[in-house]
């Protein structure tokens, strides 16, 4: 809606984190985004010529030549040509035994003298009484025959009927993290080969109702090395190909192909749809040289092939909605519930859908849903909101105007939240501000309108539609699960891009964060208003985000229960238009609040008992990466009646949760309206017909009207009393 890192260190440190493995008692040491554990990514490596062509452990190797002359016959020497073609590779593995065979893409990139490899692996049950071919296995599809053509056959190469693979995400096994790469020398007395050694993690797919699967830690959960040969392309393939074995502690695994599909390294569908009254942007003249760019040439710079398809157009406005107002996130959440075509399926393709709707100057410009079924499937922008100039004094000739009026910086801002649906986060977060895609607007212009720019001009002429070498890395190389709509949640792979103990955390003398629970204690199913306030104690501005809500993706919240286990609470919304860092003057406060109650990663107090919360604030500034943090203790209520464990049970419940996440008004959500409205029949408090537990609900709902004569279900104790005498002695006992 960002700089580029230093290369990460050789020792893995490349391994992205959302939410580290900790021990009881203690809180994470970084951010954690999106809830997920240790996410696994290839660095980039040089690429070796194998003097001695030489095999893995235990093989054998081919061939030395002799450093001297000699009477017996000496192997010949010979071209050997080995073509590690940058691109998309579909890839098999065919073990030797077990049940399973194994099908996915790898990619390879290479700049200069390095190369980045990596792979995802899917894992398919062998037919009786034979496996899949290989390497034409019945699930890479082929596309339907072409028309016949008048005339003679053109001769040329075979033609690459195969594009980029894309299996379900339930078959997902493991990612292929490539550490090393030899070539044969083009003149050799040996084999000619080609040897990559990878680390392989298994996957470990998340149970029923989550999205957020686990990696093993570094190295993986196995190392191999897969030798393979030049070998002629069957059909379906029209370019390099490769086979060979895969080995283990130098024993053979099995069958191993790799085959050329793809100049791009992954390939998505963007549906693009417009309300009534609404625009989309479109292409615009490129930056420097002929043509035009657009969604898709800006993918196409990161690697990707980005399909673009009209989606549904002149959408009519739902009821009861003001759209050229600012949109509720309930609302929101509504509309796109109905306007996504119900024909996607996940499984086979990537896709993202892209709502554009008008709103007004001031509404943040764009959003992205954490969840609408699973997670990171749908974005919106608002056309009529713009570049207001209380935001930055850097819009030049675009302040105060719409987006649809500023086409450069609309199709960046509308890219970003497509850039937000692919798991990317803002690059404030990451190496600090820059000219990219992934930065956040103000941000943008202020890097053009200010001395830290390189760039000339400035905004909006001078925006570069493009992501940076660090985001780009992320889009190629992450594992498929991380980054494809529907995969793992937002955030994962992206706790932190520096080491814990390299951010400058300032003490509370310095900025002082305070946390302010609307409760110290609550019931079981209550949730948690919880303020939070950044004051600057020094004598000097300080620069820290403009936006403390958990929406901005620079608050992060955390929740330690009873027994130790560590949970992060990322925003179900994405909202960061407007976000930017500017100085906080001294003495200067800002605040922010959030109900904390539910996010993709379940329910926050799910048990009775004491609970720390923490709150983090984690931002980068002149290539300096910041924080402050603060934590408090609450305690949940153990159920005392029957109420109250009715109460727990009914409202614990995910769309609940969804209803507390969107900020209440989610008409549409009625299985919430319905155990809301059932709790209100319950007495779980010491009051008669006002519920303790639903005291976190003000402002979310509304009450609905009781008859006066009919007595609440539920209402007796657990010894069988009234529950007038039950809420005296919860009264009594919560005091």
């Amino acid at each position: 809606m960002h700089d580029t890192l230093d290369p990460h260190e050789e020792n893995g440190s490349l391994d992205h984190f959302g939410q580290e493995t900790v021990p009881p008692g203690s809180m994470p040491t970084a951010p954690g985004r999106g809830g997920a554990g240790p996410v696994p990514m290839s660095d980039p490596i040089p690429t070796a010529v194998d003097e001695m062509t030489t095999a893995p452990d235990g093989a054998t190797p081919g061939p030395i030549p002799l450093p001297f002359p000699t009477p017996f016959p000496t192997p010949t020497p010979h071209v050997c040509r080995i073509d590690l073609k940058a691109g998309c590779y579909a890839i098999s593995f065919e073990p030797n035994t077990g049940s399973s065979n194994f099908f996915g893409s790898l990619r390879v990139e290479v700049k200069g003298t390095t190369t980045t490899i990596s792979g995802d692996l899917y894992e398919f049950k062998k037919l009786p009484p034979f496996p899949f071919p290989s390497p034409l296995p019945p699930i890479f599809p082929l596309p339907a025959p072409a028309p016949p053509v008048a005339g003679p056959p053109i001769p040329g190469p075979i033609p690459a009927l195969f594009g980029i693979p894309i299996f379900a995400r339930n078959r997902y096994h493991s990612y292929l993290k490539v550490t090393g790469v030899k070539k044969s020398p083009v003149i050799t007395t040996g084999p000619c080969q080609l040897t990559l050694t990878a680390q392989e993690y298994v996957y470990t797919q998340p149970p029923a109702g989550s999205f957020n699967g686990t990696f093993p830690a570094a190295p993986g959960s196995r190392t191999v090395t897969m030798v393979l040969k030049p070998a002629a392309a069957p059909f379906g393939f029209g370019s390099v190909y490769f086979e060979g074995t895969l080995f283990e502690s130098g024993a053979d695994k099995g069958k191993v192909t790799m085959g050329w599909v793809s100049q791009f390294f992954r390939k998505a569908t963007l549906e693009v749809a417009t309300l009534k009254g609404a625009v989309s942007p479109q292409p615009v003249p490129a930056l420097s040289g002929p043509g035009t760019e657009s969604f898709a040439t800006t993918f196409a710079k990161a690697g990707w092939d980005l399909k673009v398809v009209a989606g549904k157009t002149n959408i009519p406005v739902p009821a009861g909605v003001v759209a050229t107002n600012c949109w509720s996130n309930a609302e929101l959440h509504a509309l796109m519930l109905n306007v996504r075509d119900p024909a996607t399926d996940l499984d086979k393709e990537w896709r993202m859908h892209l709502l554009f709707v008008p709103a007004k100057l001031g509404c943040g410009r764009g959003v992205m849903y954490d969840v609408i079924g699973v997670p990171r499937e749908g974005v919106a922008s608002f056309c009529d909101d713009g570049y207001p100039s209380a935001e930055s004094s850097n819009f030049g000739t675009a302040a105060d105007k719409k987006q649809r009026d500023v086409p450069r910086a609309f199709m960046r801002s509308g890219t970003h939240e497509v850039g937000h649906g692919f798991n990317q986060i803002h690059q404030e977060q990451e190496g600090g501000p820059d000219n990219s895609i992934m930065t956040t607007t103000p941000s943008v212009a202020d890097v053009l309108g200010g001395p830290a720019s390189g760039a000339p001009g400035g905004f909006p002429d001078a925006i570069k539609l493009e992501f940076n070498d660090h985001v780009t890395h992320h889009l190629i190389h992450f594992p498929d699960i991380v980054v494809r709509p529907g995969g793992m949640t937002f955030g994962s792979g992206h706790s932190s891009s520096v080491p814990e103990a390299d951010r400058f955390f300032f003490t509370a003398e310095q900025l002082e964060l305070t946390l302010e629970p609307s409760e110290v204690r609550i019931d079981l199913g209550e949730p948690l208003l919880l303020r939070y306030t950044l004051t600057n104690h020094t004598g000097v501005p300080v620069p820290t985000p403009s936006d403390l809500g958990v929406e901005a993706q620079h608050a992060f919240i955390t929740i330690r229960d009873p027994h130790g286990a560590v949970k992060p609470m990322p925003s179900f919304v994405i909202k960061t238009g407007s976000v930017k860092i500017e100085m906080l003057e001294p003495g200067g406060t800002r605040s922010a609040e959030s109900r904390v109650y539910w996010s993709s990663n379940g329910f926050a107090f799910e048990t009775p008992g004491k609970h720390a919360v923490e709150v983090r604030i984690v931002w980068g500034y002149g290539g300096v990466p910041f924080g402050v943090k603060a934590s408090t203790e609450l305690w949940v209520n153990y159920p005392l009646t029957r109420g109250d464990n009715e109460a727990a049970s009914q409202l614990l419940h995910p769309e609940v949760g969804k209803l507390v996440a969107l900020g209440g008004g989610a008409d549409h959500l009625t299985e919430a309206a319905r155990r809301i409205e059932k709790v209100h029949a319950i007495e779980c408090g010491p009051e008669a017909n006002a519920p303790a537990c639903l005291r976190g609900y003000k402002g979310l709902i509304k009450a609905p009207k009781k008859s006066a004569d009919k007595v609440p279900a539920g209402r007796e104790d657990v010894e069988g009393s009234n529950g007038h005498s039950s809420s005296k002695a919860a009264k009594k006992l919560r005091t």
